[in-house]
């Protein structure tokens, strides 16, 4: 019996272990507003994706294009509407008739930040770092004013490759924290509303 429960914890504790192992650590921050308020993710309804900012290390890396596309398809998991990079600068270019993507990145950003708040409420950039693993942040910014909203840092397992699967999941990782921060802010806005009742 008593070699039974030893190698029963040893289980466990490998399990554990093969867990923490591969498991990607993230930290959320949402930024305060003038009026030293969190900032309100509650209210964004759509959700635009720019271009990341990102310069592949390896030539087996994804390019940035596939970057952009893995982000636009991790956001099926979101309950809002999210707007790819693609489907944004053709409306810009039909709109204003500037071709965003044919310009240069530091042309481009301007462009497209004084041009979104038309198409969506809040837009992301995804910064990517790459020292040891991958690091990534998601940083959404309010279209109109760019003020930094909500931050989403995360930092791929030790395993994993460079991939766009790899950075697919990262960013589904980015979507669900975002709406489970905008959920737990409309609940606590709810029960404040409540209490004042």
């Amino acid at each position: 019996m008593r070699k039974l429960v030893q190698m029963l914890i040893v289980v466990c504790m490998v399990v554990f272990s093969v867990q923490v192992a591969f498991a990607n650590s993230d930290k959320v921050t949402i930024h305060k507003d003038a009026n030293d308020q969190d900032a309100d993710l509650a209210s964004i309804h759509r959700l635009a994706i720019g271009l990341p900012m990102y310069t592949p290390v390896d030539e087996k890396d994804p390019t940035k294009e596939e970057i952009t596309q893995a982000i636009y398809d991790a956001s099926k998991v979101a309950r809002s509407y999210v707007i790819s990079y693609d489907i944004a600068a053709d409306d810009i270019k039909r709109d204003k008739g500037v071709d965003i993507k044919a310009l240069d990145r530091h042309k481009a950003a301007p462009e497209f930040k004084n041009n979104i708040a038309k198409y969506a409420d809040a837009y992301v950039i995804l910064t990517v770092a790459n020292n040891n693993g991958i690091t990534c942040f998601f940083d959404v910014y309010k279209a109109g004013t760019d003020d930094l909203l909500y931050t989403y840092q995360v930092v791929s397992g030790r395993w994993d490759k460079a991939s766009v699967e790899t950075y697919k999941k990262l960013s589904e990782q980015f979507f669900k924290n975002f709406e489970r921060s905008a959920d737990d802010q409309q609940k606590k806005a709810e029960k404040e509303a409540k209490k004042k009742k």
